[in-house]
């Protein structure tokens, strides 16, 4: 029920900006129902996560507060209708209320809150959470950048078709002003799309900087180009102030807090952004639009001599009216002054014809004419002056608490300011219960991050609260946005991600880091790499050899060097009967007593004394199963050959996708750090136990992928020589077995159509450094039998160019190309050796040396003929499991029980 709730919100996340589209506002789409059927459809997915939520929370204390909560909804809601039937004002019907337009609009207010407790009690990595923001991105962004260049966009004054795309900014001024060129796709209020962009702004550029990718990069241009197409000030400004502030932020955390690494790439972007910035900036809508305004207030109120002169009109007719009644309320002369001169004074006709008509309260409006000529074309300022006229009209002091309700408010009009709009519309307990969460979170947030500064205050951190301050502060300045779903549904999800980030992040603290060394006849290098170890800055660390039955001076030389630095509690050293390098290493992971877990070769040495240290920060800030590292490729001499990036990690179905392309072969480099809980578990049955890649826990009915992130960090020098593992002939079949198992494993639940062609594309998406932006093929079904057989043998063909004298291989290929329903019934012979992932060198060696047990050539025989099932005797039945899954046939074989 958790993972259908996890998805659920996954989806009604991503979902939100189609939910947002202008035309689902408009007749005839918003007539069909009393309501939006974007509203409409968004309580009912509401209402379905409510439900899933209930059903998986099992926290009688979350249920408490729920209910507490919900009860005094209702209480307050009782007292805001009884409050709002005491109203009465100078305008004919009351501004019109309505019950139901009331409880419809609390609904709409409780709904983001709801996601706001069920984000906060759902756990997303981060890997998801850059899934999630970047499809945000895409469709927001992307949208209004196509829109905008294709000319199609909505003005976002307007609602009409701009005139001109942003080249006409550069190259063309005769394609109009502002309110003609300020473009917001085709979203309902730019108002409102502006404050997403401010809260989404700053996490793409965080997931820019983790993972500097093609895909990313792209976003993040794209999402600068559309805040300023936007042409609000607060997303041009916004921009501007975001791009500037994360700058100042990277550089911070990499110089003085030094929890990231610099890079120059990365700096490099982030200026370009502030550079692009510069250049849009002075030819963007929202320079105009001040130039505009400052313009406008210039011409109407530069002659000093017609402004007193339209005052002293204004007060004559005000006397007139004081001196003389008329029959016809609506006739007097200072009435008839202001239909026929309010113009002059820069005051808005729906203001004053329809929103709190003059007609009704002339002497209102009178003053506000006297008003200077910059607060007159404020529009905040007349509303809030029109809401306080109601209010002292009414004169009841319950407003104060309840409000003067919602309908009334929006017909009057909306305030351009949110937590005034509710406070008019709800009362000071309405804005308690219905809007302080969102800032409460936020005080917390930064209280919590700021108390914690070691462990809390992260760049991923800041970079999140930069962007839920940065839409609450636009909501207060520009209003629009709390009362619109789009932008409070996704200012909820990640808000309460946040939440549940810090307030469950483990303190920093120094995690005993283990190091398991396998080695055998490395009595040559082993000095140098327990010298890179002794000597990190990082002190809290154990390691442990594993001598994987050395036959030269290794166990002297690793003795002595214990004895020599006073090392006997730091470095266990253990001797073990050659039983190839992933035995040993799990024979040593008996041993561990640390935190975190990392394999290093007796070959190979950290590349610098920071390595643990970054290591510790990057798991314990993170909080993660694992991280991956980056390589320097070094020669015998110790020269470099050049650094190995690991690919962006991403955690996710798609990467599984692109892992069956790749041949089986590991996407990344087997060098990491693991929660040692995670070692133990799934580190030990996928790599060590079967020669799978331990990112991917291959033992579940569906796969699963754990939560790792890269490191950033260059870890080791890895030694590259003619006598690697990799080159020998067995070496290369032992690989070879391990990238089949990940291989065939995969395809049985993702079927991969015209295999070789996608294969070719991956690659050269590869090689252009663009796996960021490819997106595979692949289906979540099994990969058909026959398929199978097409496919493994153009994967053997890349490791073994002749398989024809290898009776394994042979057999692999025969097996998936036949197309025989047959049985095999199996009796195994007592003594057999049973063979694991782990132990492919010795299968490999017996086979090429032709000392293989028999059962096997026999089964290979089989293999060829073809078979569907296998029926053996119950005790034989975990054996020959363990057999088919190392002959890499088990997700093509039913195992059947005999009687």
């Amino acid at each position: 029920m958790y993972s259908k709730l996890k998805t659920t919100i996954f989806w009604f996340i991503i979902i939100q900006p189609f939910l947002d589209i202008f035309y689902l506002y408009q007749p005839p789409v918003s007539t069909i129902l009393k309501f939006s059927p974007a509203t409409m459809l968004r309580i009912i997915l509401v209402g379905i996560i409510s439900i899933l939520f209930l059903w998986s929370n099992k926290n009688k204390k979350m249920k408490l507060f729920l209910g507490t909560y919900m009860g005094l909804l209702i209480v307050y809601f009782i007292g805001h209708h009884l409050n709002a039937m005491q109203f009465h004002s100078l305008v004919d019907g009351n501004f019109g209320y309505s019950i139901t337009g009331e409880l419809f609009y609390l609904i709409r207010m409780v709904l983001p809150l709801i996601i706001l407790v069920v984000s906060y009690n759902i756990k997303f990595t981060d890997n998801q959470l850059e899934s999630i923001i970047s499809w945000l991105v895409a469709l927001i962004s992307g949208s209004i950048v196509l829109t905008n260049l294709f000319k199609i966009s909505l003005a976002s004054y307007t609602n009409q078709r701009i005139t001109g795309s942003i080249i006409n900014w550069f190259f063309d001024n005769r394609h109009g002003s502002y309110f003609q060129l300020a473009s917001k796709g085709f979203f309902n209020f730019a108002n409102s799309t502006a404050a997403i962009e401010v809260l989404l702004l700053p996490l793409m550029l965080y997931y820019l900087i983790k993972h500097t990718n093609v895909k990313n990069f792209i976003l993040s241009l794209v999402q600068v180009l559309a805040m300023f197409m936007l042409g609000t000030k607060v997303s041009t400004l916004g921009c501007i102030g975001i791009v500037v502030l994360m700058t100042g932020m990277y550089l911070f955390f990499t110089l003085i807090k030094r929890d990231l690494v610099l890079k120059k790439s990365v700096l490099g972007i982030l200026l370009l952004f502030i550079v692009l910035c510069g250049i849009i900036y002075p030819v963007s809508p929202a320079i105009n639009r001040t130039n505009f305004d400052a313009q406008i207030q210039q011409e109407r109120d530069g002659d000093k001599a017609k402004v007193k002169k339209r005052e002293n009109k204004l007060e004559e007719k005000s006397e007139k009216e004081d001196s003389k009644k008329e029959i016809n309320r609506r006739e007097t002369p200072l009435i008839r002054y202001i239909r026929k001169h309010y113009n002059e004074y820069s005051i808005n006709a729906r203001f004053i014809e329809v929103s709190y008509p003059y007609y009704d309260d002339p002497g209102f409006w009178k003053e506000v004419m006297k008003w200077p000529i910059q607060d007159r074309i404020s529009f905040r300022k007349i509303e809030i002056a029109m809401l306080d006229r109601v209010k002292e009209v009414n004169n009841n002091p319950k407003d104060e608490l309840f409000g003067i309700t919602y309908t009334r408010m929006n017909n009057i009009f909306n305030v351009e300011r949110d937590f005034i709009s509710q406070y008019y519309s709800m009362g000071i307990l309405g804005v308690i219960l219905l809007v302080l969460p969102y800032i409460l979170g936020a005080i917390y947030l930064i209280y919590a991050i700021l108390r914690h500064f070691k462990t809390k205050f992260t760049f991923r951190n800041t970079a999140f609260l930069l962007g839920i301050l940065g839409i609450l502060s636009v909501s207060l300045y520009s209003g629009n946005v709390m009362d619109f779903l789009t932008a409070t549904f996704i200012l909820a999800f990640i808000e309460g991600q946040l939440l549940y980030k810090v307030k469950n992040q483990p303190l920093y603290k120094q995690h005993k880091i283990s190091l398991i060394m396998p080695s055998y006849n490395d009595a040559g290098t082993i000095v140098e790499s327990l010298d890179a170890i002794r000597t990190q800055k990082y002190s809290n660390w154990e390691l442990i050899i594993v001598d994987d039955g050395s036959t030269d001076d290794t166990k002297n030389i690793v003795q002595s060097y214990i004895r020599q630095y006073s090392l006997n509690g730091k470095i266990r050293y253990l001797y073990e009967t050659n039983s190839d390098q992933l035995n040993a290493i799990k024979f040593g992971s008996k041993f561990i007593t640390g935190d975190y877990v990392n394999i290093i070769h007796s070959d190979d040495t950290f590349y610098d004394n920071e390595v643990l240290n970054r290591a510790n920060t990057k798991m314990s800030l993170d909080n993660v199963d694992g991280i991956l590292v980056d390589l320097n490729k070094v020669n015998v001499r110790n020269e470099s050959l050049g650094v190995q990036r690991t690919t962006d990690y991403l955690g996710d179905k798609r990467q599984l996708k692109i892992q069956a392309l790749w041949l089986g072969r590991n996407l990344f480099v087997d060098v990491a750090f693991w929660k040692k809980e995670i070692f133990l578990k799934q580190v030990t049955d996928n790599y060590l136990t079967w020669n799978t890649p331990n990112w991917i826990d291959l033992n579940l009915s569906r796969f699963k992928t754990l939560n790792f992130e890269n490191s950033g960090f260059k870890c080791i020098n890895y030694r590259v020589y003619e006598d690697n593992y990799i080159n020998s002939e067995v070496g290369n079949l032992n690989v070879l077995n391990g990238e089949l198992r990940t291989l065939i494993s995969l395809l049985s639940q993702y079927c991969v159509p015209l295999y070789k062609l996608q294969y070719r594309i991956f690659r050269l998406f590869n090689k252009l450094k663009l796996l960021s932006i490819y997106w595979p093929v692949a289906f979540r079904r099994s990969t058909p039998k026959q398929l199978i057989g097409e496919i493994v043998p153009f994967v053997i063909s890349k490791r073994v160019s002749d398989f024809t004298n290898q009776p394994y291989l042979n057999a692999l290929v025969a097996f998936y190309k036949a197309d025989q329903d047959r049985t095999l019934d199996l009796k195994l012979p007592e003594e057999l050796p049973i063979y694991y992932g782990s132990d492919m060198r010795q299968f490999n060696q017996k086979m090429i040396t032709g000392t293989l047990e028999p059962f096997y050539s026999e089964f290979f025989k089989e293999m060829q003929k073809g078979f569907t099932k296998i029926k053996v005797s119950e005790e034989d039945a975990a054996k020959c499991r363990v057999i088919i899954q190392f002959l890499n046939i088990k997700p093509y074989v039913d195992l059947e029980v005999r009687d």
